[in-house]
């Protein structure tokens, strides 16, 4: 029993972890040259990106070409790094850092407001951008917070990963997680890994009774959400269009197939046979946060670029092109809110 728990917590940390070949560029096309081009509208605050769990700047779960695009459509970007295995706590601590390094980025541009930032979340990151405005006090710096995926209400996969790991593995599992992480992040984030309380703090459990009742939203702020929605071998779920309130993006109704190293994890995500819709990380319900603006077809991986890919070729999906559309529609959703609120 002991070593098939060392086993499993290892190959969550490791095996997402080589879900994408960081040197595989993957001859990616340029998204501004798409189907869909626009014209970008250049936000007023700088634009935080905040990654999620076993996440860095440059590795499988990075915003692959995100970064560099938003900034040749000329917003302020500033993609943050904290501990890929850490809780909640200790990584919003360490994005706070980069929201300030934002706001000083911004001051050094003409025309930049940097009273506050918007801040882009992937999965966990987004758990981390709520704790950092509603706990550590950053809801008078943050004009709005967009999350993709980020699991809200948790993820079943943390909670069985959590009952199977018994406590004498603790500084086992953390030490491995540790070395792992010196191979694609900074030593001094990968080092001191918790990985209990990173699971812990993306769990169901910890989710329902703590998290969200105790990590309140902050009128100031915007919340917007997106989730994605992924099939193994592209099998349309007949769940997916309810569960996505009917905004689900389809091109001629065809799915997203989920990427294999995913498939193992999504049972567990989608409680076996009720099927809920998800990403094969994070559900459909529990992505929505705020202002729910529906379902990109795409899988946890497709959903920042990972492996090294430009628009889909069945799907039509462009996680670049995506990220543009959002980055510009920023100050209008935060505008829309501040009406809102004042009309109430």
């Amino acid at each position: 029993m002991t070593k098939l728990a060392l086993l499993a917590a290892l190959s969550f940390v490791a095996a997402v972890g080589c879900a994408a070949d960081p040197s595989n560029d993957g001859g990616a096309e340029d998204s501004a040259t798409g189907e869909d081009a626009f014209t970008a509208h250049v936000s007023s605050h700088a634009i935080v990106l905040a990654h999620g769990f076993d996440g860095s700047l440059t590795n499988r779960w990075s915003f692959y070409k995100v970064e560099d695009k938003l900034r040749a459509d000329g917003h302020v970007v500033h993609a943050a790094q904290v501990s890929p295995y850490k809780g909640v706590p200790a990584r919003a601590a360490e994005l706070a850092k980069h929201v300030d390094a934002a706001q000083r980025e911004c001051r050094a541009k003409p025309g930049c407001d940097a009273s506050k930032v918007h801040i882009i979340a992937h999965s966990m990151g987004g758990l981390d951008s709520r704790y950092l405005i509603s706990k550590l006090g950053y809801g008078d710096r943050v004009a709005s917070l967009t999350t993709i995926s980020t699991p809200h209400r948790g993820s079943n996969i943390a909670d069985v990963l959590l009952k199977i790991i018994p406590d004498d593995l603790d500084e086992a599992v953390n030490a491995m997680a540790s070395v792992w992480g010196r191979t694609f992040t900074e030593r001094e984030l990968a080092d001191g890994s918790d990985v209990k309380a990173a699971l812990s703090s993306i769990s169901e459990k910890t989710t329902r009774e703590s998290f969200n009742p105790e990590v309140q939203d902050d009128a100031r702020v915007t919340y917007i959400s997106w989730a994605g929605v992924s099939e193994v071998i592209g099998i349309p779920n007949p769940k997916d269009y309810d569960a996505c309130e009917g905004k689900l993006q389809t091109r001629l109704g065809i799915r997203d197939g989920m990427d294999p190293t995913l498939v193992p994890a999504a049972a567990f995500v989608a409680h076996g046979t009720e099927l809920r819709p998800n990403d094969g990380m994070v559900t459909v319900e529990s992505a929505k946060w705020g202002k729910f603006m529906g379902c990109i077809p795409a899988d946890h991986l497709d959903e920042v670029g990972q492996p090294k890919h430009g628009r889909h070729p069945l799907t039509g999906f462009d996680h670049v092109e995506f990220y543009r559309k959002l980055a510009s529609s920023l100050d209008d959703e935060v505008a829309a809110h501040s009406l809102g609120a004042g009309s109430r």
